[in-house]
């Protein structure tokens, strides 16, 4: 069976906001390690693994806005 062009930008759609909640999700996750009571070594992890986190959810953002505008 054959997909359709818009049954595949449907599911790349639906796996890249997949991706951005997960990363919204790893994000806060990482906002409450930093705000407990751990090491230093340990907040600073959480710190740099956050800023990580939210340029990569940039640009899943980006690719979901092209998605849309791909869309027909």
């Amino acid at each position: 069976m054959k997909l359709e062009k818009r049954e595949i930008t449907l599911n790349e759609r639906d796996s890249l906001k997949d991706v951005y909640y997960l990363e919204e999700s790893l994000c806060f996750a990482y906002a409450a390690g930093e705000r407990n009571n751990f090491r230093k070594e340990a907040v600073s992890a959480f710190a740099f693994l956050k800023t990580q986190t939210e340029e990569e959810k940039k640009l899943v953002d980006k690719l979901l806005e092209k998605s849309r505008k791909n869309d027909f």
